[in-house]
């Protein structure tokens, strides 16, 4: 006997366009040749896979909110939005807890674009998120 693999949620199988509904995940810091500290926002799209990667040049919300806003630009609203939670990233680092994620829910609930944060006890549920964050990480290191 097989076990049947679980269902995917219902935001991953939606017939919609490509960055409609994204997971958003930091990777970092990494160290530019100045000195100076830098993430990676990735954006993954949630039904085709397909990754868009922005700089942020620090973890203020104000730094995230400009990288959200180039991200709508150049791929456009997106409706939903899967992140880690905020204790997630306070207690990963001091850093990445300078996040204001209420002025961050705000300005995104004025855009229309539901916010949903996945809870610390079930990691896996950004693992589709997560798995592409190491890739891009692999892929940076070989190149360096």
């Amino acid at each position: 006997m097989s076990s049947e693999p679980a269902p995917l949620s219902l935001d991953r199988v939606a017939d919609c366009v490509a960055f409609e509904i994204v997971g958003i995940d930091l990777a970092g810091p990494l160290f530019l040749k100045s000195g100076e500290k830098v993430w990676i926002a990735l954006f993954t799209c949630a039904n085709f896979r397909a990754i868009h990667l922005e700089l942020v040049n620090s973890l203020t919300a104000g730094s995230f909110l400009l990288c959200l806003q180039r991200f709508i630009a150049r791929r456009g609203r997106p409706c939903t939005i899967y992140s880690d939670n905020g204790m997630n990233f306070r207690c990963a680092s001091n850093d990445l807890s300078k996040l204001d994620w209420d002025k961050i829910t705000r300005e995104t609930m004025t855009n229309k674009i539901f916010w949903k944060f996945i809870p610390p006890s079930v990691s896996w549920w950004g693992g589709w998120c997560e798995r592409l964050v190491r890739l891009v990480k692999e892929l940076l290191r070989r190149t360096h």
